[in-house]
């Protein structure tokens, strides 16, 4: 099996590096969910937000396919079967593939693209690999579950560049109830489709070794779909309402005023996220994933819809009007 040929190679970084843990972990936070929480809305709110709407889709995509993936893989982590693996970072989650690898080839791969500088391409591209690097050396996955995670994460920045503007001008066209409706179909799809893989998966346990390692791991549970399907509804429907009632947030505009912007819009999404996740019940109980799809969903509306209207109205952003091509007939 290829993972007992890989353990040996992850045992001897973790034992070369072992003084750079500190550096690694720093280095994994730049592909976890909670950096790109705080990144990505700066591009929406403070550089160009149609940019950073993209970006958006393509993590949220990237974050679905990997998730799926692995409750088919069902591919354990090394910590989780070898005693000589000292997990660097605690994981629920199933390796195959790789999250951070994945995630971050996608992300950063379509922002170096978005950017379209050689200097944009080479520092992302470096970072891309640092990051699928330091899952390794922190022993939280195989280097096969990095490679395979850099590979779908390109693929779906291929995918994407080939299809995104066919898939915008056939949206464009549409009126804003049949864009609602899509998103909440494929929001719901983000669902569904994990869930039918559990239920095809009755009575699945993770083997009593990976549990004397890891602990009491759940790698099955819906939490990401959940998070992943909220946001998508969120952040999609947030946007097409903004967009058709009053344009779309002019990100570019002003100086100070884009400071003012992420100061007030990251607050929210905190106050969200760290609010609701305080008060609302965890947990895989039915009320406890409602409230935890209810929880992100919130918070994409929030960063798409609700803050570019909260800037307008303080004075601090500049909605201008969007015509789409088949104007008010539509709507």
């Amino acid at each position: 099996m290829i993972h007992q040929l890989e353990l040996p190679i992850i045992e001897a970084l973790q034992n070369a590096l072992k003084n750079l843990q500190s550096f690694w972990s720093a280095i994994s936070f730049l592909g976890d969910q909670t950096f790109y929480l705080l990144f990505m809305p700066i591009i929406y709110w403070c550089v160009d937000a149609l940019v950073g709407l993209r970006i958006g889709v393509m993590l949220l995509l990237s974050s679905f396919t990997n998730g799926f993936l692995k409750m088919i893989f069902k591919s354990p982590r090394p910590f989780w079967v070898s005693d000589k693996i000292k997990a660097g970072a605690e994981h629920n989650s199933f390796g195959l593939p790789s999250g951070h690898a994945m995630n971050s080839a996608a992300v950063w791969g379509w922002t170096a693209r978005e950017v379209g500088q050689n200097w944009a391409k080479w520092t992302l591209g470096i970072l891309i690999f640092l990051i699928g690097f330091s899952r390794i050396v922190l022993g939280v996955h195989f280097i096969s579950d990095v490679l395979l995670g850099w590979l779908l994460g390109l693929l779906l920045v291929w995918l994407f560049a080939r299809n995104t503007a066919s898939i915008g001008k056939n949206l464009s066209r549409m009126p804003m109830k049949m864009q609602l409706a899509l998103t909440l179909l494929s929001s719901g799809l983000m669902i569904l489709l994990p869930m039918l893989i559990k239920t095809l998966s009755p009575g699945w346990q993770p083997p009593a070794e990976w549990v004397e390692r890891a602990g009491a791991i759940d790698p099955m549970n819906l939490e990401f779909s959940l998070t992943v399907a909220g946001l998508w509804l969120g952040m999609m429907g947030g946007f097409v309402l903004l967009l058709y009632q009053k344009g779309i947030l002019a990100s570019n505009q002003g100086t100070w005023q884009k400071i003012v912007r992420y100061l007030i819009g990251i607050v929210g999404v905190i106050a969200l996220y760290g609010g609701l996740g305080a008060v609302f019940p965890d947990g895989q109980s039915l009320i406890g994933m409602v409230l935890r799809y209810v929880r992100y969903a919130m918070i994409g509306l929030w960063i798409a819809w609700g803050s570019p209207l909260v800037f307008e109205k303080l004075g601090v952003g500049v909605i201008k009007p969007h015509i789409p091509p088949q104007s008010s007939a539509q709507r």
